[in-house]
């Protein structure tokens, strides 16, 4: 019987995998319940309790990449560049690592839950932290929407109807975290992230066995053997954006205040990044094998159909329906990111700092639902995953960036130096997404005014009232 549902002689790919994400669904149900236990007040809520472990923080620093852009859109310009499609994914892991190595100790000792809480120690007054707490919610609708077209890809090539996929991504996640909380998140992120890995694992092992290294070399040009086969603006866009966001990124402030230590949040950001940088060239080759077997299909087609056609249904479905619950745990860290700046960073640390735990929750859900729709429409509007991913990064890396290294390494930078950064940052971003310029490597250009900004203005107003 198993042998016979394994070799998909009772069931289709597409059937089984509906099946085993109900599964993955009440698992992940019942790991949120227990989470439970950890959230006693609304930051443990976003903070998991300060009970995660090195290894579940090493596992969830792979499960925020693993499921959409690293994957998906990994194998995607596999196909399309070959090896040097892995950039996106080596930016992933250096991004990690470069945070590890910088940052994360001085988040950890100083307690910050949000770049919020810093902004307020280091600026005061309320206007810097009121820019980041609302850049950051809407990077982050665009970070849940690349999410989201994972879902849809996924539910397309499954021969499902792709937008529904989206739907119902997204409404899954919405009740996962509402029961589930920020442990919850980090916990199946870190068992859905070994799924795929071991499910992309068998996928290459299955390619390389059946078909060799040679099937490669004799069915795609040179171009894809090499690990810059595009121009510089492409290498940048790919590689940029993702090292630059991780230092502001709201993901990585609630890892560090939810580790148990000092030596979890920091070894838990270097091991998932040192983790990521092999790990970034298997959906890579598995889309160069797809474009070998499938000549003549889009690169987003290759990775679900080698998915759908040359492994074991049963062991398809495993993965197809893995990436889903990984898209669903990481909009779960993106709701406790979106939360912790509207609920923590303005509402209760701005308008109404006495609001109760109930107060506080039933914002948190309405926050939530208000993410969930905007990010839906923007998903069912787009259709490339690592560029809408890009967006995001540089909407929060030049809105926020050069405040916060700025005023780390230097004394002399002030809130009204950090105002103008933002609004520079954030005005040249909008500039090249609008169309109104065409700006050189657009998705890191406006760091140069931001941070020129930053520095200029500081300078000015190094006599006036800072606030």
């Amino acid at each position: 019987m198993l042998a016979a549902i394994w070799k998909g002689e009772s069931m289709s790919t597409s059937g089984m995998m509906v099946g085993i994400l109900f599964v993955y669904m009440i698992m992940t149900g019942f790991i949120g319940l227990r989470g439970r236990k950890y959230v006693k007040t609304f930051k443990d809520s976003i903070t998991a309790g300060g009970q995660s472990s090195l290894l579940l923080l090493t596992g969830s620093a792979v499960g925020m990449q693993i499921g959409s852009g690293f994957v998906i859109g990994g194998a995607e310009y596999g196909a399309l560049y070959g090896l040097g499609g892995a950039w996106y994914g080596l930016g992933c892991g250096l991004s990690f690592i470069a945070a590890g190595m910088i940052v994360t100790k001085f988040i950890y000792r100083h307690g910050y839950v949000s770049l919020s809480d810093y902004f307020k120690e280091r600026y005061g007054g309320y206007s810097s932290r009121l820019i980041y707490s609302t850049v950051t919610p809407l990077s982050c609708i665009a970070l849940f929407a690349g999410q989201l077209l994972a879902g849809k890809a996924v539910f397309y090539s499954a021969g499902l109807n792709g937008n529904m996929g989206v739907i119902i991504t997204a409404a899954a996640s919405f009740c996962y975290a509402a029961v589930s909380g920020y442990w919850g998140a980090l916990v199946a992120s870190f068992l859905q992230s070994s799924v795929i890995f071991v499910g992309m694992m068998a996928a290459l092992f299955l390619m390389v066995s059946g078909n060799g290294v040679s099937f490669l070399q004799s069915g795609l040009p040179e171009s894809c053997f090499s690990m810059f086969p595009y121009d510089g603006e492409t290498f940048v866009m790919n590689t940029v954006p993702t090292i630059a966001a991780v230092f502001v990124s709201q993901g990585l402030f609630q890892r560090c205040a939810s580790a148990k230590s000092e030596s979890a949040a920091v070894y838990g950001n270097l091991f998932g990044g040192i983790l990521l940088l092999p790990v970034a060239f298997v959906p890579v080759l598995l889309g160069m094998y797809g474009r070998c077997l499938y000549p003549g299909k889009n690169g987003d087609e290759v990775f679900m159909l080698l998915i759908l056609e040359k492994l074991p249904p049963l062991a398809g479905a495993i993965l197809l329906a893995a990436i889903i619950c990984a898209v669903m745990s990481a909009c779960n860290s993106i709701f406790a990111g979106v939360s912790t700046n509207i609920v923590h960073d303005i509402y209760r640390g701005m308008i109404k700092p006495d609001a109760d735990e109930k107060e506080c929750r039933q914002l948190m859900f309405i926050v939530n639902a208000l993410v969930c729709i905007f990010s839906v429409v923007l998903a069912l509007s787009m259709n490339n995953i690592i560029e809408l991913l890009a967006l995001s990064y540089t909407f929060i890396s030049a809105g926020c960036l050069p405040a916060f290294v700025g005023g780390v390494f230097w004394k002399k930078g002030n809130s009204r130096g950090a105002i103008a950064s933002a609004v520079l940052g954030i005005g040249f971003v909008l500039l090249d997404g609008l169309g109104i310029a065409d700006l050189p490597y657009g998705s890191v250009f406006p760091l140069l005014p931001s941070a020129i900004g930053y520095v200029v203005v500081s300078l000015m107003t190094q006599n006036k009232k800072q606030g």
